[in-house]
């Protein structure tokens, strides 16, 4: 029989007698109520449509058919979790559907498990169909209270009140907190009817969640950016400027502010990352805006040196209106090495529309970049198409500057996005005002696939074909960055010159065929051998700078179910160099096709990026131009 856990409570009573008499009971006694169990949700991973859940908290969520995309850490989830750990003496326990990658069918059933008698969770838009079939199944099992939170509860309060027994407006972790301890409704503020609570102070927050899930998962498959194994923190929280699309400003806390940590505080938390992952390689400070005010960034890059957490690699979403020269100095010399910026646009009127105000000056953006770029930082630009007021004009330009920027070599990477009104912001109503929105089917408010607006003079249809012709420049981009980084690949190797070669097909053909090219150059006389799958030996056997191509079969590599006959062939032949392309920037998931290839006696075992960058898989710490990130063995192709 399962153990029952109980907190106390203190309470006196003082019962009057009649009018007029002198005596009076004064009563004080403890009572031992059961503690609850409270289920921390993340949304659910795949939907009913087989689309797998970006849920990103603060900003938009969009989806994706590629079941195996990553997700981003639900921070706010994440600090309400850590809270009720420290403030309650409930049983909490923190599930997240988007990395596990769980269903309906199989979150029900993990969460059942548990057997809440409450739920949490953060709902967008684009995830409350499939968030509310979930909580509405764990409610009819187990009675369930259901506590709603996040921008679809925001915004659409009465809808979720149909079913949620609470539903939380804005900041919500303290609000989670006086609900499960058990205050009077009518009492919380930031409960809705209640009215708006006052926004948190940010240094008292406890470190987020870690302990029901790994925060080094998420980065296993990281975002897709990010160059390094890297932990998503915060070192601060909201933004002082209200673009209209904007769900922080908007939504998340009601109004622009922007609260920064202690740096002290910051570097705690660096260092107790450090000292459980020592495999990380660096942060992803995914905030909102990290460079809030340039003292800020100063005293926190200072902090990040004095403490020894330089040799760390910082990859941080900024503003560009509080960067110059001195502060991207200081970011260097702390270890960033990419500075994302939200760009958002090349045109006039959807600047103007958007209220970008001090984001919107791309003189200066340039100029910045420029200098940035030429001390070593990478620059990673958001923007967005259809955006309130854009033109076709507008939407042309931007894709002309990307262009232009890529050519420069200023622009690193970027990201596209269909400016999509998440409602609540002020794009929503003005479209809806207007009688501009297309769709109201919210599966549909997905910022990577779908438009929903029509503006005058700029059809749903025309912001389609702009953002698609954008989308070209991720081709353009990468033909960039990999002929920097993999020029002469393989002759930076210390090796004698090989003479058998054998290639994994670990990759798409696009990559395969220039590893294929890379390694004739520079090994003219080697006999090249590649294994690879059934589906593309008709192209390979056609490529004449490959001297052999074996088949194993179907699927992705996997020592346990690879023909033993053929295993025990490879082993025989004493390849002198073998070589499996990554189709990522880390290697994460490659830990069967490795495992394959080493148990084959392979003399000198090496790795190749989607950017060209070469991984010694035998010596990984004597690896001077990358780092290998050793807990990507946990992760599977």
């Amino acid at each position: 029989m399962d153990s029952v856990r109980y907190w106390k409570t203190s309470s006196i009573f003082s019962i009057n007698l009649e009018p007029g008499t002198q005596a009076r009971i004064d009563l004080s006694f403890e009572i031992m109520i059961p503690s609850k169990k409270v289920a921390v949700c993340n949304s659910v991973g795949i939907d009913a449509d087989g689309y797998a859940m970006i849920h990103s908290p603060s900003r938009w969520t969009n989806s994706s058919k590629d079941l195996s995309i990553f997700t981003y850490y639900p921070w706010q989830l994440a600090y309400c979790s850590s809270i009720l750990k420290r403030d309650t003496d409930h049983e909490v326990k923190f599930f997240d559907g988007c990395l596990k990658k769980w269903d309906h069918d199989t979150f029900v059933d993990k969460v059942s498990e548990f057997g809440p008698d409450y739920l949490i969770m953060d709902s967008a838009t684009r995830t409350i169909a499939a968030d509310s079939r979930f909580a509405k199944e764990i409610k009819k099992r187990f009675g369930t209270k259901l506590i709603f939170c996040g921008p679809h509860a925001t915004t659409f309060p009465d809808e979720v009140a149909e079913y949620a027994d609470f539903v939380v407006s804005r900041e919500y972790e303290l609000v989670c907190r006086d609900i499960v301890q058990g205050k009077d409704p009518n009492d919380i503020v930031g409960l809705y009817p209640n009215g708006i609570r006052p926004l948190l102070d940010v240094n008292d927050l406890p470190l987020p969640e870690d302990d029901d899930v790994s925060r080094l998962d998420y980065g296993m498959p990281g975002e897709p950016s990010s160059e390094y194994l890297e932990i998503q923190a915060y070192a601060s929280r909201g933004c002082p400027l209200s673009c209209t699309f904007c769900v922080c400003g908007n939504i998340s806390y009601e109004r622009p502010n922007w609260r920064p940590r202690n740096p002290e505080n910051v570097v705690y938390e660096l260092q107790t990352l450090r000292e459980k992952y020592p495999q990380m390689e660096g942060i992803f400070f995914d905030e909102e805006v990290h460079n809030g005010s340039k003292k800020y960034i100063l005293d926190l890059t200072k902090a990040i040196r004095e403490n020894g957490l330089d040799d760390l690699r910082y990859d941080v979403m900024c503003g560009q209106w509080p960067l110059d020269e001195e502060v991207l100095n200081a970011m260097r010399s702390a270890g960033y090495y990419m500075v994302r910026l939200g760009i958002e646009t090349a045109g006039q009127p959807a600047a103007e529309g958007m209220q970008l105000m001090k984001k919107f000056n791309v003189p200066r953006l340039r100029q910045l970049m420029r200098y940035g770029t030429s001390i070593g930082l990478k620059f990673y630009g958001t923007f967005t198409f259809g955006g309130q007021q854009a033109t076709d004009d507008c939407d042309k330009r931007t894709i002309a500057m990307i262009n232009e920027m890529i050519d420069e070599g200023i622009l690193w990477r970027f990201q596209l996005s269909i400016s999509t009104p998440q409602p609540g912001t002020p794009y929503y109503n003005w479209a809806k005002e207007n009688k501009y929105l297309r769709d109201l089917d919210w599966k549909h408010f997905d910022g990577g696939n779908c438009v929903v607006v029509d503006q005058p003079g700029y059809s749903a249809e025309q912001i389609m074909t702009n953002f698609r012709e954008a989308e070209k420049a991720y081709e353009k981009g990468f033909n960039h960055r990999y002929s920097i980084t993999a020029k002469d690949t393989f002759e930076s190797l210390d090796i004698e010159t090989p003479e058998r070669v054998l290639v994994f097909r670990s990759t798409r053909m696009k990559q395969m065929n220039h590893v294929i090219d890379s390694l004739r150059h520079s090994y003219e006389k080697c006999k090249l051998t590649v294994l690879a799958q059934s589906d593309v030996e008709e192209e390979l056997n056609s490529n004449p700078k490959i001297d052999e191509v074996l088949i194993y079969g179907k699927g992705h590599f996997n020592p346990e179910a690879f023909p033993n006959a053929l295993l025990e062939n490879q082993k025989r032949r004493g390849y002198s160099l073998g070589v499996i392309p990554f189709n990522n920037i880390s290697g994460n998931g490659y830990a069967h096709v490795k495992a394959l290839a080493h148990s084959l006696g392979i003399k000198k075992l090496v790795a190749i990026n989607i950017e060209g960058k070469i991984f010694d898989l035998e010596n990984p710490g004597d690896q001077g131009r990358s780092h290998w990130p050793l807990a990507s063995e946990t992760a599977a192709v």
